[in-house]
Parts: C-alpha cells; sequence; structure tokens
C-alpha cells in the first residue's frame, strides 16, 4: 500500500504532466495567461540560438506572436520522464510539432520533433519551470494538399474545447 510520500510523489508528477499539456494548448490556442502560468516568473527558457532565449514567460509571447502568422498548429508532448527531488524536480518530454502556413499561394507544413528538457519548482504548491532548453531531433517543411476544410477549431478561446471545460477544474 502506498504511503503518504508515494502519494505525494504521483500527485507532484501529475501537477507537472498538466502544467506540460496546458503549454501545448497555451500556443495552440494563443493563450497568453495560459503559457505565463506555466513558468515561473524568473524563469529562463532556451530554445536555441536564432529561436529563443529569454524569460520563459517570454517563451510564450514571441510563439504566439510567431504562432499568429501560420494558419494552424498543434503541438503533444509525450514520453514524460520526472525526477523529484522534494519540490524541486527535472523532466523531459517529447514534443511533436506541427504548423501549417501559406506562401506563395501554396500551403506548407512544418513537423518538428525534439524534447523539452525543463527544471521545475513548486512554490507556494504550484508547479512551475524555472529553466527549460530544447533539443532538436529533426524538423522538415514540405508542401501539402489538404485534405479537408475548413476546420472547426479556433486558434483562441472561441475554440470549441473551451466551451467543454467550462466549470470543470483543469
Amino acid at each position: 500500500m502506498a504511503g503518504e510520500k508515494e502519494i505525494q510523489a504521483l500527485l507532484d508528477k501529475q501537477a507537472i504532466h498538466e502544467a506540460l499539456y496546458a503549454y501545448c494548448r497555451s500556443v495552440d490556442r494563443l493563450d497568453h495567461a495560459l503559457g505565463h502560468a506555466v513558468f515561473h516568473a524568473d524563469s529562463h527558457a532556451d530554445y536555441g540560438e536564432g529561436v529563443y532565449q529569454g524569460p520563459g514567460r517570454g517563451a510564450i509571447d514571441t510563439i504566439i506572436k510567431q504562432h499568429d502568422g501560420l494558419t494552424s498548429h498543434s503541438h503533444q508532448v509525450s514520453n514524460v520522464l520526472i525526477a523529484l527531488d522534494g519540490d524541486r524536480a527535472g523532466s523531459e518530454a517529447y514534443m511533436t510539432g506541427t504548423m501549417r502556413m501559406l506562401r506563395d499561394g501554396k500551403e506548407f507544413q512544418i513537423f518538428v520533433r525534439a524534447r523539452y528538457l525543463d527544471r521545475w519548482e513548486k512554490r507556494d504548491g504550484r508547479w512551475g519551470i524555472v529553466q527549460r532548453a530544447v533539443a532538436y531531433d529533426h524538423d522538415e517543411v514540405r508542401e501539402v494538399i489538404a485534405m479537408r476544410g475548413p476546420h472547426n477549431s479556433a486558434r483562441d478561446t472561441s475554440d470549441p474545447s473551451y466551451s467543454f471545460l467550462q466549470g470543470f477544474t483543469l
């Protein structure tokens, strides 16, 4: 039977998982507040030279600004490993990002696979990222022919998911 320490570890790991999922939702729904909540105010993010290096919350603002020029985007995390040490943790999460853009009347898809390498701290009962580095595994851009459209998702809080989740605790 699990003791209090084991149960707390499960709760802490679940909170970190939820924060990683919230990060993906924030960039896909262009939700600044949700993304800012994933990072502590004094955090630092390194997405690579020429991509973004600076405050963690600034990464959200930069990514959302970049995504604003795209036609669609979808991010997922998987294979999440979390190592706990009290109110500190480290994690590795595999990321898949697909984004679409129009250029010269043609639609292109950007495909990125990378890993988020994060250091976390639990402050005032809330887990947040204090340091993020991104390790890129591969990426590509290719012209695509969409199978169907228009899609019924939205890149803001008018997305159907917001009304489905309204009134529930995330």
